[in-house]
């Protein structure tokens, strides 16, 4: 009962009108605590010495990008996107397995729920364009363009199960980098979701990452940065039992000791 009463909490904040005044207090209270949104200013340091060559850097970045398993993930990993992270290896690890193929945490009767794998089973991530930065010598920057189609039903991890439609999933461009720990050829460090092109003729709204796949299925989740719905379930996830919802960061306590928010 304190699940359904939770989760019904979370879908009258996430689907009530942009317009709506209702948390307006609980809104500004949220926006002050920048720590949800703010943009990060993380020390990523480039300076380890390295006889990695350039060709090297991209083919560790495009081994970790089409299998992205955890053993490629150094101990210290960050991941970071517009409003989702920062967030530890641990906690990254867990939030992908909670949105794409995830073992059901509270339903006894079944052990599989249908994730975003399954939803997207022709999913082509489409990535492009791999180069190494030339200030951040250990990072290697590319593109991605992603098509699926909605073809299967989606548990949603909060609303429930959404039935296909046979939609078209296609991304806009989208810029993404890995940072590589040049001492034992890890990822350190991916950020995702920055749309560079808005207006491509996609199916997304201009909605990049695990947002426009949800857009797709007609989950209009706002992942605006500075979006009160998003600050107010970011908040929320802080406090409710461990599983509810899936992290979108880390606690600050948490994190390696080498990112440093600003």
């Amino acid at each position: 009962m304190y699940e359904i009463i939770i989760k019904s909490i979370i879908l009258l904040v996430l689907y009530l009108p942009a317009s709506t005044d209702a948390f307006i207090t609980v809104t500004t209270h949220l926006n002050n605590q920048k720590s949800f949104t703010s943009t990060s200013k993380s020390k990523l340091s480039s300076s380890s010495t390295s006889t990695l060559s350039e060709k090297e850097l991209i083919r560790i970045a495009q081994a970790y990008v089409e299998n992205p398993t955890p053993d490629k993930l150094s101990s210290d990993f960050i991941f970071r996107g517009p409003v989702i992270g920062p967030l530890n290896k641990a906690d990254f690890v867990a939030t992908l397995t909670d949105i794409s193929s995830y073992d059901d945490k509270h339903d006894a009767s079944s052990t599989k729920k249908s994730g975003l794998a399954e939803a997207f089973p022709d999913l082509q991530p489409n990535n492009f364009g791999f180069s190494v930065d030339p200030i951040e010598k250990n990072r290697v920057w590319y593109f991605t363009r992603p098509t699926g189609t909605f073809q299967n039903a989606f548990d949603h991890p909060v609303k429930g199960r959404i039935e296909p439609t046979n939609a078209p999933y296609r991304g806009p461009p989208e810029a993404r980098s890995v940072i590589i720990d040049m001492s034992v050829g890890l990822i350190k460090y991916q950020s995702v979701g920055y749309v560079v092109d808005r207006f491509t003729n996609d199916t997304t709204d201009g909605k990049g990452a695990v947002f426009g796949m949800y857009h797709v299925m007609g989950d209009e989740l706002d992942g605006t940065v500075g979006s009160w719905k998003m600050i107010f379930l970011q908040w929320l996830s802080t406090i409710l039992p461990e599983g509810t919802v899936p992290k979108s960061f880390s606690k600050k306590d948490e994190l390696p000791d080498w990112w440093k928010s600003e």
